[in-house]
């Protein structure tokens, strides 16, 4: 069946289920940082990293928690392209693959802690924090860490579980999650 549909060898790979390994550790990342969504706003504030109004409104938002105490994630990056998915993918495939390669969610809070622990991103990267959407169910948003040639910036994109993302979107997910739910 699978050669019917002519899937490419990593293609095959991934539908099979067959052992595969945990993406590589990318970075990892320190929540807890700040004890309040104010107190992010600050910090990111401090360090000159500029803040969409949307990625403000959704720091401000109730949903959004912020661990009590530091605890370091792992993270790893992946594009649909990697998770197999050659011509794009909506956001509940990506989330079902990476589970697969045991891949989780992160918390909300991961997207305003990785803005200020990756200084070094490159012009024009954009990366996707994997997280369940927060805010109106009618508008969900998910967290975007930017660089452009204005600088650092903490943004958000459309959360809605129908987008078809491209290819070579990159996406930020917690590797070995406490607990498995998106």
């Amino acid at each position: 069946m699978l050669d019917i549909l002519n899937w490419s060898t990593v293609g095959r790979w991934l539908q099979t289920g067959a052992a595969r390994p945990q993406p590589p550790l990318w970075r990892t990342v320190l929540l807890g940082q700040a004890r309040n969504a104010e107190a992010y706003r600050r910090t990111l504030a401090d360090a000159g990293i500029q803040v969409s109004g949307d990625a403000d409104r959704l720091l401000a938002r109730p949903g959004l928690r912020v661990a009590e105490r530091k605890r370091p994630v792992e993270l790893a990056t992946v594009s649909p392209a990697e998770l197999g998915f050659a011509h794009g993918a909506r956001y509940d495939e990506l989330r079902d693959r990476a589970r697969k390669l045991r891949l989780g969610p992160c918390p909300a809070e991961t997207g305003a802690a990785l803005r200020l622990a990756y200084r070094d991103q490159p012009v024009g990267e954009r990366l996707v924090v994997a997280m369940p959407p927060v805010g109106d169910p009618e508008d969900p948003l998910l967290f975007t860490v930017d660089c452009d040639e204005d600088g650092l910036w903490l943004d958000v994109h459309d959360g809605h579980a129908d987008v078809l993302w491209r290819p070579d979107d990159r996406f930020v997910f917690v590797r070995r999650p406490p607990r498995w739910r998106f």
